[in-house]
């Protein structure tokens, strides 16, 4: 036989034995026990502690975020949806000074936050009504949406105050003149916070701007009828109605 071929058959004799020498002591003792996999493994990873936990463990080490985010409309949506990224957890149930640090510095967005809340936010044929739609075109023009909204309470600006809107058909809206009107016309019947004390009274605050200029709108125009509110939309001016939207929607509907 050639020396060539009874070396091709000794090189396969000798992987054969190493193939089966490693398959014999080199897998781990459960390997096979239920399948293709270790059996000690489910038991290791139910074990395991998980990287990304529930909203409440982020309290400790970010209170001041967490109680914007619990007090807000947002807090349907879970941390980790939008700071996974950023790889905070496991919180520890006893803050290091590293996480301490951390949270006195606040919690990083992971990326972009104009290309993170649209894909919740974006207007698209299809999605529920019920879920808050902008065209981001006109709506953002071009700003990150942190620029106006609090990302933990978006119905807040950054600062917890109320979101001046930055443009608006007709001119700008003014907060300010739009608190003043409401305690002026409004606060009778709605309350000086937009939450009324009154059960035949709708709250006001944390309503929609479109929705609530729309309603004065119609109240103004005679498309809606009410024996109160019609008087007091027919006084308002196109302005008045602008402001007053902007002060309601912007305010807190914490009772």
């Amino acid at each position: 036989m050639p020396k060539h071929i009874v070396r091709l058959l000794v090189l396969l004799v000798v992987l054969a034995a190493l193939f089966a020498a490693g398959k014999r002591f080199l897998p781990p003792h459960s390997f096979w026990a239920y399948g293709h996999y270790r059996a000690a493994s489910v038991e290791e990873i139910a074990s395991a502690t998980p990287k990304i936990r529930d909203a409440t463990s982020y309290a400790k080490v970010f209170p001041k975020e967490y109680a914007v985010w619990s007090d807000g409309i947002h807090k349907v949506v879970q941390c980790q949806v939008c700071h996974m990224a950023q790889a905070i957890g496991p919180i520890p149930t006893t803050a290091s000074a590293a996480r301490v640090a951390q949270a006195a510095a606040g919690i990083p967005m992971p990326y972009d936050s104009l290309k993170l809340c649209v894909e919740c936010h974006q207007r698209i044929a299809g999605r529920p009504a019920t879920q808050p739609q902008i065209v981001v075109s006109t709506h953002a023009q071009g700003k990150q949406c942190t620029a106006c909204h609090n990302p933990h309470s978006p119905l807040t600006s950054p600062s917890g105050g109320p979101i001046v809107l930055a443009s608006v058909p007709g001119g700008a809206a003014d907060v300010g003149a739009g608190k003043a009107k409401a305690a002026a016309v409004c606060a009778a019947c709605h309350g000086a916070s937009g939450i009324s004390t009154l059960g035949t009274f709708p709250n006001l605050a944390c309503q929609k701007n479109e929705y609530l200029s729309g309603a004065l709108t119609a109240f103004q125009s005679g498309g809606r009828n009410n024996p109160i509110m019609s008087p007091v939309a027919k006084g308002l001016s196109a302005a008045d109605i602008r402001n007053l939207a902007a002060y309601f929607s912007g305010l807190s509907c914490r009772t």
